[in-house]
């Protein structure tokens, strides 16, 4: 299964000149990111790792990069592909992460979209792609009010493919 993983605005705001504006005050979705990828693959653009600064632990680390890059414990990979290649070697689950072009590049091979909608409208450079309703099918929500770990009412949703019967 390849999946994707995502924290966005009422916009599909992800990220705002390599930040994410969120960051640090929405506790229960960092748990969440964490507890769904902690063993999997996870696949991303050079950008978003150098946003984080390091490799996520716990999990092999897909860096997909036209440029010259070397990271100790990464994987570096041309082409979205070849990060599914690579993942496939780890596990059946695979976890796209982001940024923004990543995310529009997997968009057509991803099978479920785990998403935390936030109820904010924040500054930013960086979009989710559409979730195109007559392809993907809402299949749970679980909303939670702001609290003093979450600046931000928020909802955790699962959007799973539709595909269509070819015969």
């Amino acid at each position: 299964m390849i999946a994707s993983i995502v924290a966005y605005d009422r916009n599909r705001t992800i990220g705002n000149h390599g930040d994410i504006p969120w960051q640090g005050k929405m506790r229960a979705d960092a748990r969440y990111f964490r507890d769904m990828t902690l063993g999997h693959p996870v696949i991303m653009g050079r950008g978003t790792y150098e946003a984080m600064g390091r490799l996520l632990p716990g999990r092999p680390n897909i860096i997909v990069t036209h440029h010259n890059l070397s990271v100790d414990g990464g994987i570096i990979v041309k082409s979205l592909q070849d990060a599914y290649r690579e993942a496939n070697k780890f596990d059946d689950t695979v976890f796209v992460i982001g940024g923004g072009q990543i995310y529009e590049a997997a968009m057509e091979t991803i099978d479920t979209i785990y998403a935390t909608e936030m109820d904010a409208h924040t500054e930013g450079d960086a979009h989710f792609p559409a979730i195109d309703l007559t392809k993907w099918r809402e299949i749970s929500r679980e909303h939670h009010d702001a609290d003093e770990q979450n600046i931000y009412n928020y909802d955790f949703v699962e959007y799973t493919r539709i595909y269509k019967n070819t015969e």
